[in-house]
């Protein structure tokens, strides 16, 4: 009796460990196919915190990299797991600030001097290009996990850039009056810009992926719509983008 209750004993042990050995590779299947990195389609938002700058030959000012802010509404496609597409839509802040050359005598701006905007070393003026922009590019992520949830990718391609305004703004810390003038017809309207970008998809949960990436843009054309010089408009900074794809 104490051998067949023995045996029965180990039968069932052995019946519970299947079962759950079982049990945890369905509950492993189900977890990696609810990964969001299994999935094809993804949408979803960009904020964009970028610096602006206007880079080339004979320009007719001296210009520095001014912050610049936009946003995309994104979507991405991935026919295979690390190859995909990604398009976006939004509206981008470009430009530069400007560089002027202090005529005062100090290392401020003199008040009394700022009528006639004689003294201005304190980066004050601005070109602010409120443009639509719509890129298009190839996306190539690894694999595979680097660590848990974690793949680097990168994208590269084009970005098609209207340019809808473009305001020369001086910012006067006197008085908050900031003198601001719309020179649109000064710069080109259209221009296809390369983008490059490189960074991390990052599995959120619920099938979202939160994507971190560095930004390098460059215009391919002359910004200037007058014979002012030879320059080509250029962004730099990061995308945080939110991208949602349903599970399956």
């Amino acid at each position: 009796m104490n051998i067949k209750n023995n045996i029965c004993i180990t039968l069932l042990v052995l019946g519970s460990l299947i079962v759950k050995a079982q049990t945890g590779e369905e509950i492993l299947s189900e977890s990696q196919e609810k990964n969001a990195f299994s999935n094809k389609f993804y949408w979803g938002i960009s904020g964009n915190q970028y610096w602006g700058n206007i880079k080339g030959n004979n320009l007719p000012r001296e210009y520095f990299g001014k912050p610049c802010l936009g946003f995309n509404l994104r979507v991405e496609y991935y026919p295979l797991s690390y190859i995909g597409i990604g398009l976006g839509v939004g509206i981008q802040q470009r430009g530069a600030g400007i560089i002027n050359d202090d005529k005062s005598g100090g290392s401020f701006t003199h008040p009394w001097d700022y009528p006639q905007f004689n003294g201005d070393s304190t980066y004050r003026q601005r070109l602010r290009f409120n443009t639509f922009e719509v890129p298009l590019t190839i996306l190539v992520r690894t694999p595979n996990d680097l660590v848990r949830g974690v793949r680097p990718s990168i994208a590269v391609g084009i970005s098609y850039v209207k340019t809808q305004r473009v305001n020369d703004v001086f910012l006067s810390v006197e008085d908050g009056y900031h003198l601001d003038q719309i020179v649109t017809r000064d710069y080109l309207s259209n221009d296809l810009a390369m983008q490059f970008s490189a960074g991390a998809d990052i599995d959120a949960g619920g099938g979202c992926i939160l994507q971190f990436h560095l930004v390098y843009t460059k215009g391919t054309k002359n910004v200037y719509a007058a014979n002012q010089g030879d320059g080509r408009l250029e962004t730099y900074g990061f995308r945080l983008a939110w991208l949602y794809s349903k599970k399956k």
